[in-house]
């Protein structure tokens, strides 16, 4: 039972290598509403789908970007609230002896709590400050601006004589740098003024 169906090739064999001629088939007429379904423009449910959730993505990318811009200019404002938080807590640090002195010590207490209030949200947004008074220059070169220099015998190397603002770490990067005033013993002032 051998048929050309099980040996496609030999029939294949029988008509040569030479390739089909396409003038014996015929045109068959188009299906009705073919024409219709295939043109390009027509709305079927999986373009109106697509279409729908192109839309979608696109207002969910727009939304998404606005928060983006906003969030980033609020952390901004927080930044520049930490450093007027870190000026303020200088100046009631400054001023705690003399409200004491002055029988105020209430006051001051009251103003160092309302101090730890205005921190906690910083903190728990992860925004911190740092205050760099005392240390070396190599350990904060990096993440300091300096101002000016102070010239001294009170200085025993090159240090931050003075904060002006402190640095402040968002998430646990330096976003803004610290402005100090740095000391130095008065023979590198000396030095200078040679060079």
């Amino acid at each position: 039972m051998s048929s050309s169906v099980d040996h496609p090739s030999a029939d294949l064999g029988s008509a040569g290598s030479s390739s089909a001629d396409w003038d014996e088939f015929e045109l068959r007429p188009v299906p009705e509403g073919a024409e219709e379904a295939a043109a390009p423009d027509s709305p079927t449910p999986g373009r109106e789908m697509a279409a729908l959730l192109q839309r979608y993505w696109t207002d969910l990318q727009s939304e998404s970007n606005r928060v983006h811009k906003e969030t980033a200019g609020a952390r901004k404002v927080l930044v520049e609230l930490a450093v007027h938080v870190a000026r303020l807590d200088g100046l009631l640090r400054e001023a705690a002896k003399s409200l004491e002195e002055a029988g105020a010590k209430p006051l001051g207490r009251r103003l160092h709590v309302a101090r730890k209030q205005v921190l906690e949200p910083l903190h728990a947004m992860d925004i911190t400050t740092r205050d760099p008074l005392g240390d070396a220059y190599e350990s904060v070169a990096d993440v300091v601006d300096i101002a000016g220099w102070r010239y001294g015998p009170e200085f025993t190397a090159e240090v931050v004589a003075e904060t002006v603002e402190p640095i402040v770490i968002d998430r646990g990067t330096v976003v803004r740098l610290g402005q100090v005033i740095m000391g130095a013993p008065s023979s590198a002032g000396a030095e200078d003024d040679d060079a």
